[in-house]
């Protein structure tokens, strides 16, 4: 069996003109002329308001009679029943119901009333319950305040939401993909060898020409050696014969000092002798010194095919040195080397990089558009880069330097727009030094109206300084 607990009907509440009793603990017995099943008017002409009583119910000649708790309120001479039970509130809710419906009250109904199993439960608080749930209530005009001010945040933020998603579509194109790019210019072998040695190192400042790598093949080496050697003997064999060259010129000025010598001394029939003999000598044609002369001129025969085979292995040491330096990688632009991928003593394939040179140009940032945003930007339009340097948010300002079409596999496979953006905050060596290569940027290119309204406010704005300044 399942019990539930109401309270008699709300329309029940009002209040009606049917005699009550109520005995006091002093023994008095008081009439009550109206009631209700909150409580009952207590006469005016009597004194204090008592806290208990019992009450007496009148019953076809017989009177019920149960005790009740009493709350009064002084004002109003009013008695509130406090904590009846079910029974008396059934008892008395019969008497109530009978009065307003003009019906008598059956014995049995009275008798159900009286062996209810259960006490009701009353619905209404307690004036003890409104006072602790009202206690820390927050006046209403602070609730008015409070609840307004946050459907006013509420709408703010919707407004702020909407508006800025907006205003970047109309206002604002926003290049995806985009990254810091360094002037990587990458250096490969030309042809395959063997690393000799790597004059450089992560860091260091080359200039055009500089030999980065030195790299040889067994091939060219030893061809080079050869050629050297040869040229070494034949220099040692030129000292020589160099030696033996001067010696002989030193015989031939030793003889001719003689003839010369003769000739001065001689006796007038003998002067014509010695002059003949000293023509002779001079024009190589006299047999007593034939031999000196024939070994002169083969000493500097010699030396002539020396030095010509000398030309010939320099000129082939000269192609050789080009073959081998052909094989070095070379730094073909200025700049700072910021990868080394040889050591020494590898073999370095053709092709191969091998250094990696960053350009002394400034780092841009670069990004892709789709090809329907082709004709939304143009070069020298202005651009907000957004960058996280890892010491929080910086918002750096920048143009457009070079849009092109094309396609930039590191970007994207698709055919699009290429878009080069430059740096106008910073010089190169702070962007290379606090924007490390392919950084990712959120790049926002504002567009021409928004600049020319940008400016314009500038300019109102500078006008009102002035015009204050001036008046201060």
């Amino acid at each position: 069996m399942k019990i539930r607990h109401e309270r008699p009907m709300s329309q029940l509440e009002f209040q009606v003109r049917a005699p009550l009793a109520l005995l006091l603990d002093s023994g008095e017995r008081v009439s009550i002329e109206e009631w209700s099943l909150k409580g009952l008017n207590y006469p005016k002409e009597l004194g204090e308001m008592p806290a208990r009583g019992m009450l007496m119910i009148p019953f076809q000649g017989v009177k019920i009679t149960f005790p009740v708790a009493l709350q009064p309120v002084e004002r109003e001479r009013f008695l509130y029943f406090k904590n009846l039970t079910g029974r008396q509130r059934e008892t008395l809710a019969i008497f109530y119901r009978s009065i307003l419906s003009g019906k008598m009250a059956s014995t049995d109904e009275i008798i159900t009333s009286l062996d209810a199993p259960v006490d009701l439960v009353p619905m209404e608080e307690t004036q003890d319950e409104l006072d602790k749930a009202t206690e820390k209530t927050v006046p209403r005009s602070l609730r008015a305040i409070a609840s307004m001010t946050v459907y006013a945040l509420f709408a703010m933020l919707i407004f702020w939401l909407l508006g800025s998603g907006i205003y970047s579509n109309i206002a604002i194109v926003r290049v995806t993909n985009a990254r810091i790019e360094a002037p990587l210019v990458p250096h490969i072998s030309q042809l395959g060898g063997y690393v000799a040695s790597v004059p450089v190192a992560v860091g260091d400042q080359v200039a055009v020409g500089d030999i980065m790598v030195r790299i040889q093949t067994p091939d060219s080496e030893g061809a080079l050696a050869d050629v050297r050697l040869r040229i070494s003997l034949l220099d040692e064999r030129m000292i020589v014969l160099r030696e033996r060259e001067r010696v002989a010129l030193l015989r031939i000025e030793e003889a001719r000092a003689i003839l010369v010598e003769e000739a001065a001394n001689a006796l007038p029939d003998e002067f014509d002798e010695r002059r003949a003999a000293l023509e002779a000598f001079d024009g190589r044609f006299n047999p007593e010194y034939q031999l000196l002369y024939d070994a002169l001129l083969a000493v500097q025969r010699e030396i002539s095919d020396i030095e010509d085979d000398l030309q010939r292995l320099r000129r082939e040491r000269g192609r050789l040195r080009d073959t081998a330096d052909a094989l070095h990688v070379v730094a073909s632009e200025a700049g700072i080397v910021t990868d080394v991928a040889v050591i020494r003593g590898q073999y370095a394939s053709r092709g191969q990089i091998a250094v990696t040179v960053e350009g002394l140009a400034p780092r841009i940032a670069r990004g892709w558009l789709t090809q329907e945003m082709a004709a939304a930007l143009t070069e020298g339009m202005q651009v907000k880069l957004t960058v996280n340097t890892g010491q929080g948010r910086r918002v750096l300002d920048g143009t457009v330097a070079d849009v092109s079409a094309g396609i930039d596999p590191e970007i994207s496979a698709e055919f699009g727009t290429l878009v080069s953006v430059s740096l106008n905050d910073m010089t190169p060596q702070e962007i290379r030094v606090e924007l490390p290569h392919l950084l990712p940027v959120a790049v926002r290119v504002q567009r021409d109206w928004v600049t020319s309204f940008d400016e314009r406010v500038r300019s109102f704005v500078a006008v009102v300084r002035g015009v204050f300044n001036g008046n201060t």
